[in-house]
Order: structure tokens, then C-alpha cells, then sequence
């Protein structure tokens, strides 16, 4: 019932203190007018605030359990999808490195270097001439000519032309418009 989770205890745990507090004092107090010979009609202030507290308390800990079989449920799921994501995480290396494969079988049909490979790879990417260049150690004029050495090999006019090529086949033609 205590939830400790988080740097502060929150307001349902003190409030939860609180009626725990009351229901025990309600029963001692209950215990001891009985005790003493008082009736149950003289008691009747101490036997509702008894009633009451356990009903809260009845309540905190029905709460606590569906919470407790809620999050035991919410585990279970995660553990599943972790269990999942592996599964894909494995799988994308393997397609990545079957579309590796599929690239490398381009770049030998276009006869690139290995040099030129490595400036489509960068261009794919999404990197810049300047960012290519700075990762190649080279200079960006030389990047340059090398992506116009490439377009002209596969036969394509822009970066855009060369990306749709690699990635064409991949994605699902778009559906119709219906107007």
C-alpha cells in the first residue's frame, strides 16, 4: 500500500497513513469503551468512523491490487515486445546487409571505385558534399566530381535521381486519388 516509487512518497500514500491511522485508533478506542461496558448505541460515533476507515482502507487496497495485476500485465507486454524488437532488430541487420549486398552488385555494374561507392553511400545518407568530404578527409571539389562521375556511371542526373534508383523498388507505388 506504501507506494515508495519517485523521490516523494505521493498524496494517496499519506492520505492511505492517514485512514490506516484513524481505522487503528477507531479500534482501540472501540475496543476499550467495550471493555469498559459502554453500549453499542453509545458507541455510535466510534463504531461509524471504524466502518468508515475500513471501508477506505477496503478500497485503497482493492485499488492497490488491480493496480499491482495492471502493471504485472503491462511487464508481461513489455517483455513481449522487447522480445519482439529483438526479433526485428536481428532481422534488420539481416536485410540491411542483404541490401548492402544488392547495392554493392550496382556499384559493380557501374564499375564505381571504391572511392565512389563511399560518396553514394554518404550522398544515400543524406549527407551533404562538405560532410562527405570532412569524413573522407578529402576536399569538397573532389566529392564533387566524384558525384558527377557517379550520376554519369549509373545514368541518372541529380542526388535526387541516384536516391529514388536505390530506393525505388522498395516502396509501394502510391494509391490512387479518388476524386
Amino acid at each position: 500500500m506504501l507506494d515508495t516509487n519517485g523521490p516523494f512518497w505521493n498524496w494517496r500514500t499519506f492520505f492511505a497513513l492517514f485512514v490506516l491511522i484513524v481505522f487503528a485508533t477507531s479500534v482501540v478506542e472501540v475496543f476499550n469503551e467495550f471493555r469498559a461496558g459502554e453500549t453499542l448505541g453509545s458507541m455510535g460515533d466510534d463504531l461509524a468512523r471504524l466502518v468508515i476507515s475500513a471501508l477506505v482502507l477496503g478500497a485503497f487496497l482493492y485499488d492497490r491490487n488491480i493496480q499491482q495485476k495492471t502493471l504485472r500485465e503491462l511487464s508481461g507486454q513489455l517483455e513481449k515486445a522487447r522480445g519482439q524488437l529483438a526479433r526485428l532488430d536481428s532481422r534488420s541487420v539481416e536485410l540491411a546487409g542483404q541490401y548492402r549486398a544488392v547495392m554493392q552488385k550496382q556499384f559493380d555494374a557501374w564499375n564505381l571505385t571504391a572511392s565512389e561507392q563511399d560518396v553514394v553511400i554518404g550522398m544515400l545518407k543524406g549527407l551533404s558534399f562538405r560532410e562527405i568530404a570532412g569524413l573522407r578527409e578529402t576536399r569538397e571539389k573532389t566529392v564533387r566530381q566524384q558525384a558527377s562521375t557517379v550520376y554519369r556511371k549509373a545514368g541518372v542526373s541529380s542526388r535526387n535521381e541516384l536516391t529514388a534508383w536505390f530506393f525505388e523498388d522498395m516502396l509501394d507505388p502510391l494509391p490512387a486519388r479518388v476524386e
